[in-house]
């Protein structure tokens, strides 16, 4: 029997380990930001994880805002004395993310960081670590422990319920479509689940090299839709309240494209989903989801000199 993955010990591991950063103890800092301006700032995934966290938050009414680390640092939002920061690096090493909280602090913003475990970024007295560092580079536990954190911030208990499940979530879902090495992979989601379209797409990217490309439900439906066809196959992070689902089933049908839809108000059940599709295509296509082409030359030479 092959040993798993890191990946799919990473991905079977959350559970336990939200469940860990939820019983944590809570700095006596971190209060409910109410009639408080909030800047949620991260890259990759922990921008996804910012997103999804501000349109949470902003349904439990606060003021909430999601920005990429690199657009904050580069072009700053008006920003003002007693509005909060938090910043997401999961290694504390993202130049753009250490830059952003920098020109916040100065600006008189109180920040706060969210990262792993042993993270060398230690200049933010305000800061948590939400878990165990991750050991590849396909990042899974990083975000739903990260997740619980931020959904812990508000003090709104039915923020956290997702969480609650997650063991039945690592076993739910429809079943997994076939990707060949050219399928034209196209991930869709309205609303908060435009972001874990992204995840996914990411995840599927990083880890199965696959050429995985994702869009907001209206977005894809105004233009996008004309790119897909032989070859394509769509997956739809879906909500049930959301009726403008109809429109694309019926596109969809109409040009004979497959569709999956992995409907479900539980957008924490949907990332689990597309994190255990990731390995399945990784298991279909015989790639290894640890190593992110580090085994080729050419691959590990051009990351080598990349600047973060």
């Amino acid at each position: 029997m092959l040993k798993p993955s890191r990946y799919e010990v990473n991905v079977s591991s959350q559970p336990t380990l939200a469940a860990a950063a939820l019983a944590a103890p809570r700095p006596s800092w971190m209060l409910p930001p109410k009639g408080r301006r909030t800047f949620l700032v991260g890259v990759g995934t922990n921008h996804h994880a910012a997103r999804i966290a501000a349109w949470l938050w902003r349904g439990a009414g606060f003021d909430a805002q999601a920005w990429h680390s690199f657009d904050f640092a580069v072009q700053p939002p008006p920003m003002r004395r007693g509005d909060l920061g938090i910043f997401l690096s999961h290694r504390g090493g993202k130049s753009y993310t250490v830059q952003a909280e920098t020109a916040a602090r100065r600006a008189g913003v109180e920040t706060a960081l969210l990262t792993g475990a042993g993270s060398p970024w230690r200049s933010v007295p305000r800061r948590i670590e939400t878990g165990p560092m991750e050991d590849t580079g396909a990042f899974t536990h990083s975000f739903s422990t990260t997740m619980a954190w931020l959904l812990r911030w508000p003090g709104k208990p039915a923020l956290l319920a997702p969480f609650g499940r997650m063991k039945a979530s690592l076993r739910w879902g429809p079943a997994f479509p076939a990707v060949r090495p050219d399928t034209d992979l196209v991930l869709l989601g309205d609303g908060l689940r435009e972001w874990v379209a992204r995840e996914a797409a990411l995840k599927l990217q990083e880890a199965a090299y696959v050429r995985a490309r994702a869009f907001g439900l209206e977005e894809f439906l105004h233009g996008p839709r004309i790119s897909v066809g032989h070859g394509s196959v769509v997956v739809g992070f879906s909500s049930l309240r959301q009726p403008r689902w109809k429109a694309v089933r019926g596109y969809l049908r109409t040009v004979e494209t497959p569709f999956v839809e992995v409907a479900s108000e539980d957008w924490l059940a949907q990332v689990l989903w597309a994190q255990r599709f990731t390995l399945e295509t990784c298991r279909r296509l015989g790639i290894d989801p640890d190593l992110l082409r580090t085994d080729d030359p050419r691959y590990r030479r051009a990351r080598e000199r990349l600047a973060f």
